[in-house]
């Protein structure tokens, strides 16, 4: 809820956006609270709309932009862009030592007086920005489908499937890059799951698995596991 005008004015349900830097007013709000705005030349008043009591006075400034002038401490409801910013971005996000050395000169006709800002980075700029780290080099290559299968068991999930099924299962092949995604209701099932795909795919073009690479996850690390790769 915003108050405005010392508490006379109230508007309700204010929605609140991390990015916005400025409030916003809703006109119709403050209409729909019984209030009338008259816009004018040189301002626009709120008064109430059973009585005609002014409430709220604006002026409007030379940006042609009306500002409420009495509203309650520490409030501000203009959403305005600093000049400085504003002509940042109409130059092309032009760097500011070059957008100050700009007004210096006065190569633009009418361009207000713009000065650095105290913070002239934005953090989209900063991202654009980074350096990519290089990848490391692969320590294996493969030649051949099924000699190296990477995998790994995601899960559980907020929202089940169709099916109830709570996890997936990934297989990839390191040379073909083939994948493929087996569903499971429960953690115990990813072994006789690995069971299964490895008998299709390697009935399928008469290969055998010759390595099974995992993060180390505790459904592959155990006894049964262990004696079936042996």
């Amino acid at each position: 809820m915003v108050k405005i005008n010392d508490g006379k004015i109230r508007s309700e349900e204010v929605l609140f956006v991390i990015a916005l830097k400025q409030n916003l007013l809703s006109i119709s709000q403050i209409c729909d609270k019984g209030n009338d705005l008259i816009f004018k030349k040189h301002g626009c008043e709120i008064q109430r709309e059973n009585n005609g009591k002014l409430m709220v006075i604006s002026i409007r400034t030379s940006g042609n932009l009306y500002t409420l002038s009495n509203i309650s401490k520490g409030l501000y409801l203009l959403g305005k862009e600093s000049d400085d910013w504003l002509w940042h971005k109409r130059l092309g996000h032009i760097n500011f030592e070059s957008l100050v050395n700009i007004f210096s000169k006065r190569v633009i006709r009418d361009i207000p007086s713009i000065s650095k800002p105290s913070n002239d980075i934005f953090d989209s700029y900063q991202k654009g920005k980074e350096i990519w780290a290089r990848l490391k080099v692969k320590e294996y290559y493969t030649s051949k489908p099924l000699e190296i299968i990477h995998t790994d068991l995601c899960g559980p999930m907020r929202t089940q499937s169709i099916n109830e099924d709570k996890y997936f299962m990934l297989f990839i092949d390191d040379y073909s890059r083939m994948t493929w995604v087996q569903f499971l209701k429960h953690k115990f099932e990813a072994f006789q799951m690995f069971k299964a795909f490895k008998n299709q795919v390697e009935n399928h073009i008469e290969r055998k698995i010759k390595c099974l690479n995992s993060d180390r996850g505790g459904e592959f690390i155990s006894g049964e596991i262990s004696e079936f790769f042996l």
